[in-house]
């Protein structure tokens, strides 16, 4: 990175150090070089050396001019021509001057390449913040734009207990009850700055600065320090602002960033995360696209073939996934994306989403886990898990399929948990097992043809239809049944706890493993 004046002051603190220099953090620097007196003109991104004895003949041509020099300080000299100076007495050569400037700039060319090389290794968010604290010297933290925390970061005193931050931490986000939360709101409001500036809220002990980030002109979230350890000065508001560029360029690259590259979605990337979220914040998300917590919704993960994963592609992929879906929420998360369809704007009809995602598979290459319907936004997470469940099931009972449905694997993983947990003989109905076991050793569907029986209410005539059988088939099927194990399929007196019992265990037996 170039250096600038103000962290030139603050590295040069310890050599006592008189100065002036204008209230800016862009004063950078990008070359130095001796003062020259026949010169007739001065770069601005120059620092020259220089001796105050020197100065005196450019009495009014020195405005801008970065200067480091020597000798006597005269604050009125600085003032009248608005140059920026930084003033060491006699006891310092320009070369030794020169030495600790070098040093300087080595040591935040350093800091910057660790950063940059982090940011493309697209290391985690975590990564950057303990890079850039080691220069930055108050604790941070991320916050997303509907005040939610991405990460905190830096040693925070447990004295700061009137500050947003204690909340921050223990709850993730801001309360809207905070008494600090309608005040933050305001300044953010009025000044969307592109610049981090410094925030002193009144009745409170302490400082904030606070650095927006942006996308595309839009402010996507926030940057906040708080005042505790030193104060902020020029250069670490400087270092500031450049950290949080870094974090503009990682947003989209680093996938625990990615919640700050749509104002829109930044809760939904919480709730996946199995992070609390406020209801209100939730309701108040929703509202603004017009959804309630409590409608129908469908929640789907395209996922890529392992071999050609591809982060340009997963962008493409929402754009394309976005005009087919203009109503959805559709992000990037992990090496997926998620999609989220409201019932009121996509009726879920299995074929017409089969149609409609057709073109996805064949041009991308996508396995897709669809959930089950919910009802309520909160358990987002718990549907995306369904999702990951559909494609593992899915594949594995046909590795040719793209698109995966949950409920049609409901039982296989009901049977499995149950079977884990508490072993099949405490709950299969012994006469379905031992006709079970006949089917094995027979190669017949005696398991099948009772459970289809009762899904129909015990009529011959609609089992037989759905068993492509003839009447007198299912018929004869039915008498075997009775004849081995008992099961009287026509009585009429059978309880409806034992027929559930029978139609339960049928079903879970077709996913034993």
């Amino acid at each position: 990175m170039n250096i600038n004046m103000h962290i030139l002051l603050d590295e040069l603190r310890e050599l006592n150090p008189k100065s002036y220099l204008h209230d800016s953090i862009d004063l950078t620097i990008r070359s130095m070089a001796g003062f020259d007196k026949t010169s007739d003109g001065f770069l601005k991104d120059t620092l020259y050396l220089a001796t105050t004895t020197a100065l005196a003949a450019w009495e009014g041509k020195l405005q801008d001019v970065n200067l480091i020099v020597t000798g006597a300080f005269d604050l009125d000299f600085a003032q009248r021509n608005r140059c920026n100076i930084i003033c060491f007495d006699d006891s310092l050569t320009p070369v030794e001057i020169a030495g600790h400037i070098f040093r300087i700039q080595k040591k935040y060319d350093d800091w910057n390449n660790a950063l940059l090389s982090a940011l493309i290794a697209k290391k985690p968010t975590k990564h950057l913040f303990a890079i850039a604290l080691e220069e930055i010297h108050n604790p941070m933290m991320l916050l997303g734009p509907l005040n939610t925390l991405i990460l905190a970061a830096g040693d925070i005193p447990a004295s700061c207990t009137d500050t947003l931050w204690r909340e921050l931490l223990n709850e993730g986000y801001l309360s809207y009850e905070h008494p600090l939360y309608s005040e933050l709101l305001k300044i953010a409001e009025k000044k969307p700055s592109e610049q981090p500036f410094i925030v002193k809220f009144p009745m409170h002990d302490y400082t904030y600065l606070i650095a927006n980030l942006f996308q595309s002109g839009k402010r996507c979230g926030a940057l906040h320090l708080l005042e505790v350890n030193q104060p902020f000065s020029l250069g670490q508001i400087t270092l500031v602002a450049h950290f949080r560029s870094i974090l503009e360029q990682a947003i989209k690259t680093i996938p625990d960033l990615q919640i700050l590259s749509s104002n829109a979605n930044g809760f939904v990337y919480q709730l996946l995360n199995h992070i609390y979220v406020k209801e209100s914040i939730i309701i108040n998300s929703l509202q603004a696209k017009g959804w309630k917590v409590f409608d129908e919704f469908l929640c789907l993960n395209l996922m890529q073939n392992k071999m050609q994963r591809d982060d340009t592609l997963l962008n493409i992929i929402v754009q394309e996934l976005s005009r087919v879906f203009p109503a959805a929420i559709i992000l990037n998360y992990k090496d997926g994306v998620v999609m989220i369809l409201r019932h009121a704007d996509f009726p879920f009809d299995r074929e017409d989403l089969r149609a409609r995602l057709a073109s996805f598979v064949r041009k991308f290459f996508l396995t897709i886990g669809v959930s089950s319907v919910f009802y309520d936004f909160k358990n987002l997470k718990r549907h995306y898990d369904e999702c990951s469940l559909a494609i593992k099931y899915g594949l594995a009972q046909d590795p040719t399929l793209a698109l995966h449905f949950f409920d049609d694997h409901v039982f296989r993983h009901l049977s499995r948990f149950i079977f884990v947990e508490n072993g099949k003989n405490q709950f299969i109905h012994t006469k379905v097992e031992l006709l079970h076991h006949y089917d094995l050793k027979n190669n017949t569907e005696l398991v099948k043809t009772l459970l289809t029986y009762f899904q129909f209410g015990q009529s011959k005539s609609l089992a037989a239809e759905k068993m492509h059988l003839h009447r007198n088939t299912l018929t004869y099927r039915l008498n075997s049944i009775n004849n081995l194990v008992g099961i009287d399929c026509s009585s009429r007196n059978l309880q409806e706890e034992e027929i559930f019992h029978i139609m339960l265990s049928c079903k879970f037996l077709e996913y034993i493993p």
